[in-house]
Order: structure tokens, then sequence, then C-alpha cells
């Protein structure tokens, strides 16, 4: 009598995570695992796929994830299981939704609420009471926020039900918010610190895979290497990681110096915790830790990326667990400007509109005045200060003066032989409704550098969102392309296109590393007793389906996403299932 499986793929090319050859084999699936692999010719099954032609690989692991912000509000997870995301680590840069006490703080999903919260120009206050911003956002968008522990937290997920695995780390930026307050612009006190390892260790009982760093935002970026050892030194007794993004670009806000941070200090301090905790360190989103000015030629910036790389593998040889995850693209990726006029979102705000502020730019004293708050270094996203080729990654999109389209605004600037700020001015003034593409700010050469060392991984660095979601107030944001194709884009570009790495490379880049470094028992491989997490996709069409014009798009080549043995993603459209599991850590 023949076995019956809930589901059976037949016919693929079959990518075991690993890194080994493909291999043509059928896979059964039962009970949210994989039961057998191999020529099965007798069988019943309730689902059978035939993946002819197509690549059957595990299911992507997100190692860098902020979707634990939004799961609340987005708990199907579009952005994610659409593109072959069946896991992701979130709690990544120091935040997370908790432990919360007496404050929020704000992150980026709820910009539309920040103005309302607290009205400002340039910045906002960054810690809102929690009584008043859980009223606001029960008001806005009908969510209540009901959680305190970081256990709440997790529990309050796992009743909503998701669509895409969730690891969770804790966030250090909230922890530190929760026990300093708005008195946060200093070294903590030994009592404070006390305090915040005590919400470590019940953010850890609770199941955390470990503890996120963000250091070039509030709070967390006030905090010394002492405080982190302290903290890490908790992660250390259960078994985690620690997660940071490290000390690159300084806080995000008003900038007085004229040189920028030395990143490669950053990378050294996260370095000097590994060795001090013996706890494993993940480097977020890594680049060069060398600053080089002007930007480099692509021999140059090989060379810095190298440079970095091999301080990493010096701290490797002395026995230090530490290892990088990769954005696969040159500009980032959490969000996209949508208008030119959000380079000057302050000003846009105060006038009420694109319109008022183009005509306001007409006026001389007026330009003068934008001009020199630019100028002192006080607004972040134009700061010649800290980065004085800043017009090079503006490229106009749309605009009704054709003659811009597809340049920069520094090569506007130089055909005009004018200040890169009074283009820009020049060009709103033209058509507020510009519309640009925010983008390279490295050269690819340095990506392709990190993307080939051996224990690198891919992150997506983005939210859980819907296809509809942007910020309709300055800056206007829209989600960056990453959001929905982070990783048809890294197998589009560096792995058909460039051939930087062979495809089985890029799948164990995305399943089996990201499963090994958080001990995720039975996630990132194909292989008998292991949980049906599996993406089916075509390799010769995977790539993005949406641009910097419009991200909101799904990528194209994704066939089927299965999430513990429930297809989540099929034909390429959402199912709307639920099978996604909180996975806690386990001593």
């Amino acid at each position: 009598m023949s076995e019956e499986f809930d589901l059976i793929i037949i016919n693929g090319l079959v990518y075991d995570g690993k890194g080994n050859p493909p291999y043509k084999a059928s896979i059964a699936v039962k009970d949210g695992k994989i039961v057998k692999i191999g020529d099965i010719r007798r069988f019943e099954a309730k689902r059978v796929i035939d993946a002819k032609g197509l690549a059957v690989s595990p299911g992507f692991i997100d190692i860098h994830s902020h979707g634990d912000e939004t799961l609340f509000l987005y708990p199907t997870a579009d952005s994610f299981v659409m593109q072959g995301i069946t896991t992701i680590i979130g709690g990544n840069c120091g935040f997370t939704p908790a432990p919360l006490r007496d404050w929020w703080l704000l992150s980026f999903w709820e910009y539309d609420l920040w103005d309302e919260l607290r009205p400002f120009k340039y910045y906002p206050e960054i810690l809102i009471p929690l009584d008043e911003f859980k009223k606001k956002v029960k008001e806005v968008y009908g969510i209540d926020i009901n959680w305190k522990s970081f256990n709440d937290y997790l529990k309050r997920i796992e009743s909503i039900g998701i669509s895409v695995n969730y690891a969770p780390l804790v966030g250090h930026n909230t922890i530190r918010a929760q026990v300093m307050g708005n008195d946060y612009k200093r070294k903590a006190k030994p009592e404070e610190i006390k305090e915040m390892k005590e919400l470590v260790r019940e953010a850890m009982e609770a199941g955390a895979h470990g503890l996120s760093t963000g250091l070039d935002y509030e709070p967390g970026a006030y905090a010394d290497t002492e405080e982190l050892i302290e903290l890490v030194k908790v992660v250390k007794e259960y078994g985690g990681i620690y997660s940071t993004h490290w000390r690159r670009t300084g806080i995000r806000k008003e900038r007085v110096e004229f040189r920028p941070p030395e990143k490669i200090k950053g990378i050294l301090e996260a370095i000097e915790i590994g060795k001090k905790t013996k706890v494993p360190v993940q480097i977020s989103h890594i680049m060069s830790g060398y600053a080089i000015y002007p930007p480099p030629p692509p021999e140059l910036a090989t060379s810095a990326a190298k440079a970095t790389i091999k301080v990493i593998d010096n701290a490797r040889k002395e026995g230090i667990d530490i290892t990088f995850d990769v954005i696969p693209n040159v500009d980032g990726g959490v969000f996209t400007f949508k208008y030119l006029a959000g380079l000057l979102a302050p000003w846009v705000r105060e006038l009420g509109s694109r319109e008022n502020l183009a005509k306001a730019l007409k006026a001389k004293d007026f330009r003068d005045e934008v001009k020199q708050v630019i100028l002192s270094g006080k607004w972040w996203y134009i700061n010649p200060k800290v980065n004085p080729y800043w017009a090079e990654k503006v490229k106009i999109l749309v605009c009704k003066n054709n003659s811009y389209v597809g340049k920069t605004l520094a090569e506007i600037a130089s055909e005009k032989n004018q200040d890169p700020i009074d283009t820009l001015f020049d060009i709103i003034i033209e058509d507020p409704d510009t519309r640009v593409e925010y983008g390279s700010f490295i050269d690819e050469s340095e990506v392709i550098e990190f993307i080939k060392h051996p224990y690198s991984m891919i992150c997506t660095d983005t939210f859980a969102l819907d296809f509809k979601w942007e910020i309709k107030k300055p800056p206007y944001f829209l989600p960056h392309p990453n959001t929905y194709a982070a990783f048809p884009r890294f197998i589009r570009r560096y792995v058909r296109e460039l051939k930087v790495i062979t495809l089985e490379e890029a799948i164990k880049k995305i399943t089996f590393l990201p499963a090994q470094k958080l001990k995720l028992k039975g996630r990132g491989v194909i292989e008998v007793g292991a949980y049906a997490d599996i993406v089916i996709f075509n390799p010769n069409e995977i790539a993005e389906g949406g641009d910097y014009l419009e991200p909101r798009k799904p990528p194209k080549g994704i066939h089927y996403v299965i999430v513990n043995g429930e297809i989540v993603v099929e034909k390429g459209k959402h199912t709307a299932k639920k099978p996604g599991k909180v996975i806690r850590r386990t001593r």
C-alpha cells in the first residue's frame, strides 16, 4: 500500500542549501516536514507540484530584517514571502517592539504619525510616552499595543498568526530607552546597566536569539563599549549571538564635524566585544571600513573592501566567531525618496506643500537661509560637510524638463556650472513633483568583494509591508526595492549576470549559513527531517518586478513558496495562509 503525503514536489532540480551541486529528485512533505527525497514513484498525495525546469531550494532566510516591527500590522508579510523568504531574523539595529515600560521608541513605520504626536521641523523627539502613543496608534490603525514584556510581544504575534517564520533578537536601543528615558545622552550608570541586563535576561528567557545594537541611532549611540560588553555577557549565558549595526556614520542628525567617523573602529569594537564575551558576532549590512575621498575607482574600492575583510578574517583566526551580511546593491535598503522635494523635507513641512516650497525658493533671501542651514551641517540628508559628493547619488527619473531625466544632480549642476544646492532649488521650482532615485553611495566592486567571501550572508534590511505602503508626508518615502526583491535581485545580478558566485553558493548564503548562525535546527536545508520551508523558482527568470519609480511590485520568477509544509505563494500569488512560527531560541 502506498504512503500518503501532504505534498509532493516532482521533477525539480534540488539545491540542498549546503552548497553541494544540485540534483534531480522528488520531495515528499508530511506534517510540515520533509519526510522523503528521491525517486517517489508509488505515492498518494493531497497535492502534487510539478517543478520541471525549476529550482527547488530551502526557503530563503533573511539574516537582517526589521519585519518584526510591522508583523502585527502586516501578518501575511507579503513583501517577504513573495520573494521567497520563509524566515526572518527580526529585531536588528537595536530596535524591537518590546520590551516596553513607559516609552515608545520611534522607528520608521509610524513616520506619518510623528508630526501629529510632536510637531517638528528637522528631527522628531524619538521617545513618546507609551500611553500617548498607544492611543494614537489605536485611533489611526485600529491596533492595540497591548504588550509590555518581550514574551508578551511574541505571544501577540503567535496569536494573530503570520505567514513567515520569525526568529527574534532583542534590541539594545529599545532596552536603553525603557531604562534611561529621555535622559539618554550620556554614559549609563552601573545601576542602569544592571536594569538593562535584567531586560536582556527576560528577553533571552522568552526565546530571543541574541542582542542587537544600532550604534548610529539614538539612544544606543551614546553607549560605551563597556555597557555593551556587560549586556552581551548575559547573551553568553543563553548561547545567543551579538548582531551589530556598527558605528560607521555617527548619529544621523545635525552634524558639525568636518570628517566622517573612522568606520573601521566600529568593526574593531564589535570584534573586541566578541573577544571579551566569547559570543558569536554578526556584523550587519557590511561595507568598507575605510572612508575614501573623493569616491574611489573600482580598484581602490576593492582594496578597501579586502582590507576590511582582512580585519575580520584575522579575528576569525583568533577564534572569534564573526561573520557578516551584505545588502545586495549599492544604495542600502530601507526606504527611497519619491520626490526630489523630499530632500528638503523640513521646509516642505514648514510651508505645507511641495508647491509652496517651489514658490518660496524663488525668493533669494529664503534660498540663502535654506542654503546656510544645509552648509552648516544641520540637515542630515544633504550634508556637504560629511559627504561633499551627495549630489552624485540623486538621479532624476521624471521631470517636466525632460533634459534632466537620467542625469544625476551633480551632472546637471556641472552642465549649468552651478552649485548643486542651487541646482536642486531650481529643479524644484521648475517641477515640484520631480521624481528621483536616491541611489549609489558605494562602488559595486565593494559589494562584489563582500559577496564572494565564504562566510558572507545576504539581507534585505526592510520591514514587512504590503504593496500599497508609503509615507504620505515629507519626506515622502517609498519602500526601497529591496523590500520586495532583495533576494531575487541578488540572484539576478550576482549569479546570472555577473557570475560572481554559483547558484548553489548563492543559495547557501541565504539558507544554510544564516540557519547555522542562529542555530535554527531543521531550517535552511533540504534534507529528510527538516522543516518544509521551500521555495520553487526559475533561476533564469528570477528578478525584481519593480524599480525605484514604483518598487511596490511582486518579483518575477518565484512560482511557489512553502512555509512549514503549507503553500503560502502559489504561481506568484499569496494564498493568505499563515503557517509561520515564532522560532524561539532553546538552550
